[in-house]
């Protein structure tokens, strides 16, 4: 259905990762993110958190030997985030998974794994823009809600409101793009 567009939207996150040293990707899945960013970045130490053993097997295939990556494998809800360890946090079509309840207690533990000055970097699916495009986005989210509630007992069954969330913890905005006529989107949180 997407083609090739979620990578698209996953990379488009992938300049404003430019100046960091420490990053830690939340739920990287098969790897092709992390491979991606430390081919561009090379000296960048990354942290991947990833609850599927054969997502980290097929991960670690994609990365080149000498690329500093530690994948974890650990549910990224309960994991004990260190205070204050990473210029920047990734999250690429994680919190669509989550109810909103979850999320608020999450975000926060999140957020304080940050350096002062970090960024928190989402690819996320959003309802899109108003009018028709907003009524097929809402379309086709019912759709893969649906799909996913069955196949893989996925706790969220509508978009959450993590912006909201995000700025509770005082981030805003620097900067963010929308792909798919409004089904995706990335955007920098600071």
């Amino acid at each position: 259905m997407f083609q090739n567009s979620l990578e698209q939207c996953r990379f488009a996150l992938l300049p404003a990762l430019a100046g960091c040293r420490r990053v830690l990707i939340v739920g990287e899945g098969d790897g092709r993110f992390v491979a991606e960013l430390v081919r561009r970045y090379p000296g960048m130490n990354v942290d991947c958190l990833e609850g599927s053993p054969a997502m980290i097997e097929r991960a670690r295939a994609r990365i080149p030997q000498q690329a500093a990556v530690t994948f974890h494998h650990a549910d990224a809800i309960g994991w004990n985030y260190p205070t204050g360890e990473y210029d920047a946090v990734v999250t690429c079509f994680f919190l669509d998974c989550f109810q909103e309840t979850t999320l608020t207690d999450w975000v926060p533990h999140v957020r304080s794994a940050l350096r002062p000055g970090g960024c928190w970097a989402v690819a996320e699916f959003c309802e899109g823009e108003s009018g028709g495009r907003r009524w097929r986005s809402r379309f086709w989210l019912g759709i893969m809600y649906a799909f996913f509630r069955s196949l893989a007992n996925l706790e969220a069954r509508r978009l959450p409101n993590w912006k909201r969330l995000l700025k509770a913890t005082g981030s805003r905005v620097q900067d963010e793009g929308t792909m798919r006529g409004g089904l995706l989107e990335w955007s920098i949180w600071r």
